[in-house]
């Protein structure tokens, strides 16, 4: 019998909802492998807005995932519908889903060179500006916010005084923005467009190659913090523009 799970959002909302399929095939028996529902993005046109929705597409099959068969479920066919945005709706599962998100992609040479200097880098920190969509569209706005200058401010405060020579490496879709606003005493990157070349899954893996992250409100860099099994992360209090949502975070990770 197939387990069905329903694909929505982007990159890193497929992640979960993939991760809580996998641990529901675990968990019932009765179910011998899982289809991916990816409906939900027949009349979507990648990163542009209607009704308030940012276009998305399916993104998965940047990763050596086990069960990568796409088809809508039949009426009456089980199907697991939600964000599932926890470690608890695949704790028992967690190993098995770090080894399904490895890459499959054959990165730029651009993101290569970053990877370089990442490995180079005595403390490579990881700083996730996200922008784009959440400025740009009302809805998104509305729902997430966007999170202040002051808020990376006083996490790169917070790295300055860890280490000695920090190497901060910082992705976003606003690199002006980030060139405006970004200060602090050790080397800083900024990696744009250039390595995100296959649907937007290079600064993921360049995420994940470094030591320690700072999150944006965004299930994206939750991602690279727990693939790249983060040292030491930081992410925001006020995950959602009402202010909740900051238990996405795993316990040991720093809210501010």
């Amino acid at each position: 019998m197939n387990l069905y799970v329903y694909l929505q959002g982007g990159l890193g909302n497929q992640m979960f909802q993939y991760a809580a399929g996998v641990s529901a095939l675990k968990e019932y028996p009765q179910f011998s492998d899982l289809r991916l529902d990816t409906s939900f993005y027949n009349t979507q046109e990648r990163k542009v807005i209607v009704n308030g929705l940012t276009g998305r597409g399916y993104d998965l099959d940047v990763f050596n995932i086990t069960y990568n068969k796409c088809e809508e479920a039949p009426e009456g066919e089980t199907m697991l519908e939600g964000w599932f945005q926890n470690i608890s709706e695949f704790a028992n599962v967690e190993n098995l889903i770090r080894n399904e998100f490895t890459f499959n992609v054959d990165f730029s040479n651009a993101t290569k060179e970053v990877e370089k200097k990442i490995f180079e880098a005595e403390h490579s920190i990881s700083i996730h500006i996200r922008r784009g969509d959440y400025i740009n569209n009302p809805t998104a706005n509305s729902h997430h916010g966007v999170l202040e200058k002051s808020y990376y401010d006083e996490t790169i405060r917070m790295m300055d005084s860890m280490y000695t020579n920090p190497h901060y490496f910082i992705f976003s879709e606003d690199v002006e923005w980030c060139k405006e606003n970004i200060r602090a005493k050790g080397e800083v990157t900024i990696i744009g467009s250039e390595c995100n070349d296959v649907k937007d899954s290079g600064h993921l893996y360049l995420m994940t190659k470094c030591e320690n992250h700072v999150l944006a409100n965004s299930s994206f860099s939750w991602w690279g913090a727990f693939l790249g099994k983060s040292k030491f992360t930081i992410g925001p209090k006020k995950w959602l523009a009402d202010g909740s949502g900051s238990d996405i975070m795993l316990q040991e990770w720093i809210k501010i």
